[in-house]
């Protein structure tokens, strides 16, 4: 049978661990006789990569092309590293990693690893989990599964108990922090809620430290010794140092050489703890706040088990006691915990499809998982007055979990109708930063006779934690297509109504811009219909827009000829204001845009609009209505907006959608444009609005 491998990929130590011949969980040694492997790579050349304390010892030295704390950037598209000619990002680094490992445990084992369960911070979005498989099907290896290091760390400590527990798993490593509630029974290790922090581990600690001493070296000499690389290199290894010393010990020496000035300093762990403080005050506050999500309090907790590395702080510890009135758990390597429950759980994901473990022929349990993050996209509100974070898979929910939603879409013929789902992980419907972790876009949307489609969007969140999207068009029941891509740099629109959000145009447009100048339209009127031209005029981009000028009454007529000189149009909107004095269309509303219109833009190769801007009542409106759909039915969008005694009615019969069809000021022009839903509600089946 294959090996059992379990892999803690850690952000400044990483583990492996298997099952042995009597099915205990035991650690790998790496080729150096060590547990624990630093998660630090040093690039020889383009194509030697030198990983471990080696790579941890150049960098005490100050070496270039050195990289470590990668494991915080997966998932984030932005961060890349450059070595010998070469660009990697998280995902890379963290495959070269893993393929170490894997090496070294291949070696000592002298058998050949394809598969592992690999262990991620609870807190880890969807991105950075399917991150984490990438980096690991790179590195040759098939993941079983992506499972939560609190989790990990609970299986290795709930195979050893004979009693129910609920408990806590405090997870403080190098880089990142977890808070985990979760059950403990007699055949199930359940997770109830989980929280954390993106950024805090250990390393805030260390850098602490090296402020700390910084600050005392430049009072005495002058000189910042951060600023000078080969000190730099110096103090994060000494602060690293001094931390675990301080663990033992109640005072510890710091020197620092820099500039040919040697300053020689002293600390008490009372300082470092004071100087610190904010730092445990922040993982009590998650703790806090993952217990009221649990619905428990602190006398409900049966105890708390510490892991990861720097829970060895005593602060730590008497944290948790003064703050559950229990000593913590003890009985499990706070190094070596959640790779040996990454271990029990690849040997079960080897023996059986569903989660049961054999553990030591004992016991059996089912691990029912949380989800860390509530899973939404940004939607229109009901009112279209805002963007909002539409949930539809909340925080803590067992895990895998599917959820389906409807949606408001309004669609148009003269275009591919795409509809935009920005993928969140928030937990309110505010929409906060850096919580917009991904971007789909869903084509084939058909149009509806009602111009208006319901759209059913699914989310699945597997059981590791990745999440998977698809969309239904409920009049047709088509699955319709998607495709990923990345995030604009400028997402500053949803923070504006959507009915007043710039146009943003990804294709060359064609727009007839035709203006209702009968006799209501004198005097202020106008003056609103040149204002509206001008301010929607601005709102486009002209490097992708051609747009033309057509007054109608009793007759139509180009004033201005497709173009993309704003002076032009500018000019031309002005004319109106003669145009309507001398009567050139005259006074009435006996005609209509439309044929004009269509043979204008007959010869575009570009998607094609025709904006009507009128105030009053149309007098053929029959004959208006069939050239208007004639129109839309040679791929022209038709955007109808009204004011004064315009008919709304009438408004919808000749646009293309109802969204088309407005009764309403400048800021209404450009809604036409959005490709977000809205959010609706639903009852029993029925679409309520």
């Amino acid at each position: 049978m294959e090996t059992a491998i379990g892999i803690d990929l850690g952000t400044t130590f990483s583990a492996i661990a298997t099952i042995d011949e009597y099915g205990k969980p035991v650690v790998i040694k790496n080729l150096t006789g060590d547990t624990l492997t630093p998660s630090v790579i040093y690039f020889e050349n383009a194509n030697e990569t030198i990983v471990g304390y080696e790579a941890k010892e150049r960098q005490f030295f100050g070496e270039e092309n050195i990289v470590s704390l990668f494991k915080r950037r997966m998932g984030n598209e932005n961060f890349e590293r450059s070595f010998h000619g070469k660009v990697f990002n998280a995902t890379d680094l963290s495959s070269i990693l893993l393929k170490k490992i894997k090496e070294d445990a291949e070696t000592v084992l002298n058998k050949k690893i394809s598969s592992a369960v690999i262990t991620v911070p609870a807190y880890f979005n969807d991105f950075q989990r399917k991150a984490t498989i990438n980096a690991a099907e790179n590195a040759g290896l098939k993941v079983l599964k992506i499972i939560n290091e609190p989790t990990a760390a609970a299986i290795a400590f709930g195979i050893k108990q004979d009693k129910n527990q609920t408990i806590m798993v405090y997870d403080l490593g190098g880089g990142t922090f977890d808070v985990t509630i979760m059950k403990i029974e007699e055949n199930v290790i359940k997770v109830i809620a989980t929280g954390g922090a993106h950024e805090l581990g250990g390393k805030e600690w260390d850098d602490r430290l090296i402020s700390y001493f910084a600050t005392k070296f430049k009072e005495e000499f002058g000189t910042d010794p951060i600023e000078n690389k080969i000190a730099f290199n110096d103090l994060l290894v000494k602060a690293e140092n001094t931390k675990k010393q301080l663990s033992t010990a109640y005072f510890a020496k710091f020197s620092i050489v820099c500039d040919g000035n040697r300053g020689n300093y002293e600390i008490s762990r009372s300082k470092f703890e004071e100087i610190t403080e904010d730092l445990l005050q922040q993982t009590a506050l998650e703790a806090e706040k993952t217990l009221k999500e649990a619905a428990l309090n602190w006398k409900d907790i049966d105890g708390v088990l510490l892991v990861g590395g720097s829970t060895k702080m005593p602060a730590v510890s008497e944290w948790v006691e003064r703050m559950s009135g229990k000593q913590p758990i003890k009985g499990i390597n706070v190094d070596e915990a959640v790779c040996l429950g990454a271990a029990i759980c690849a040997k079960n994901e080897l023996e059986k499809e569903n989660p049961t473990l054999s553990l030591s022929g004992k016991k059996s349990f089912n691990i029912e998982e949380v989800m860390s993050h509530s899973l939404g996209m940004i939607a229109e509100n009901n009112d279209r007055t805002k963007y909002i974070n539409s949930i539809i898979i909340p925080k803590n929910k067992t895990i895998p979990a599917h959820e389906t939603r409807p949606y408001r879409f309004y669609t148009a013929k003269s275009e591919n109708n795409e509809m935009e789902i920005y993928l969140t992980q928030c937990e309110t419907e505010i929409i906060g930063d850096g919580n917009i972790v991904g971007k789909f876009l869903f084509s084939g949307i058909e149009k509806t006779a009602a111009g208006v489609s319901i759209i059913d969007v699914e989310y699945n969140y597997d059981k590791n934690g990745t999440v998977q999207i698809a969309a239904t068009q409920r009049e047709t029941q088509k699955k319709l297509q998607m495709r990923q891509t990345p995030l604009p740099e400028d997402m500053s629109w949803i923070d504006m109504p959507p009915e007043q959000q710039q146009i943003t145009v990804t294709s060359r447009l064609s727009v007839v811009f035709a203006v209702d100048l009968s006799g209501s339209m004198a005097g202020q009127p106008l003056k609103q219909a040149q204002k509206a031209a001008k301010e929607f005029v601005n709102k486009l981009d002209l490097s992708k827009t051609s747009v033309s000028l057509m007054p109608f009454a009793d007759k139509v007529q180009v004033n201005q000829e497709l173009t993309q000189d704003k002076k032009l149009l500018f000019s031309g909107i002005d004319n109106w204001t003669l145009m309507k004095h001398e009567g050139t269309v005259g006074w009435g509303n006996a005609t209509h845009p439309f044929d004009k219109a269509a043979d204008l833009l007959k010869n575009m190769d570009t998607h094609r609009f025709v904006i009507v801007l009128t105030d009053g009542m149309w007098l053929r409106q029959n004959i208006a209505i069939e050239k208007a759909k004639k129109c839309a039915a040679q791929g022209i969008e038709i955007i109808a907006i009204g004011f004064g005694k315009a008919d709304l009615k009438f408004l919808k019969e000749i646009a293309t959608s109802d969204k088309n069809a407005m009764f309403t000021n400048i800021d209404g022009l450009v809604t036409s444009f959005s490709k977000i839903a809205q959010v609706i509600t639903e009852s029993a089946g029925k679409l309520r609005v």
